[in-house]
Formats: structure tokens, sequence, C-alpha cells
């Protein structure tokens, strides 16, 4: 599997932006509205992506929102977490609008992880 991203939640995104493409180099790779969350996206040499997220009327962020890795099958992935207890929040389901495939787990310390598939 590979690191594909970490969603943060952020209440500035001018200020995030220039913290982290200005400052530190990365570069935009892309951005969308979601049901009034605006996605954000950096990345750097590497293949793994930053994503911010700022969410309208929310008080105040709440950090790390979820964390996206790669599998080369979803579905066989999240067999094998609920055969070993692993708590699954989401099965498999097909995001036809970009084409993948995507499961949500929950890892040891309760974080959101999204595991998803190229189809």
């Amino acid at each position: 599997m590979d690191v594909l991203h970490t969603a943060i939640e952020v209440s500035d995104l001018d200020e995030t932006r220039v913290f982290y493409e200005d400052l530190l180099g990365l570069d935009r790779s892309r951005q969308y509205e979601l049901n009034g969350v605006t996605n954000y996206y950096v990345t750097g040499a590497g293949p793994g992506e930053l994503q911010f997220r700022v969410v309208d009327d929310a008080p105040d962020p709440t950090g790390i929102e979820h964390i996206a890795v790669a599998a080369d099958d979803v579905d066989t992935t999240v067999e094998d977490a609920a055969d070993r207890g692993v708590p699954v929040q989401q099965e498999p389901r097909t995001l036809e609008r970009v084409n993948r495939r995507l499961a949500i787990l929950t890892d040891p310390d309760g974080y959101t992880v999204h595991v998803i598939e190229d189809l």
C-alpha cells in the first residue's frame, strides 16, 4: 500500500497556502468544493499529498480528518480487516465520479483511514 494523503481541517486557507506553498515550497495539485467543504491539496516531489479542508460554519478545525492509503484490492483489504476485528466504518463502494473504490476503516487509535483503489 502507498500513502495517498492526510486530510487536515484548517481555519484559514489563505494562511495555510502561504505557509505550505510560499514558505515550504509545496505545489497546489488540485482543489474542489463538496457539500460546503473546500478541499485544497498540495504535493512535493513524492506521490503523497496533504489535503486541507475548510468546513463552512465550523467553529474550530478538528485537526486530522482522515488518512488515505492506496490498495490493490479494497474488497480483500476490508475482508481481512473484518477478520482481524478492525472496525469498518463504511463498506466498499464505487465512486463513479473519480473512478475509484473506497472503504473506510478505523485504526487502533480511532483515526479514520480511507482505503482507496483506482479502477
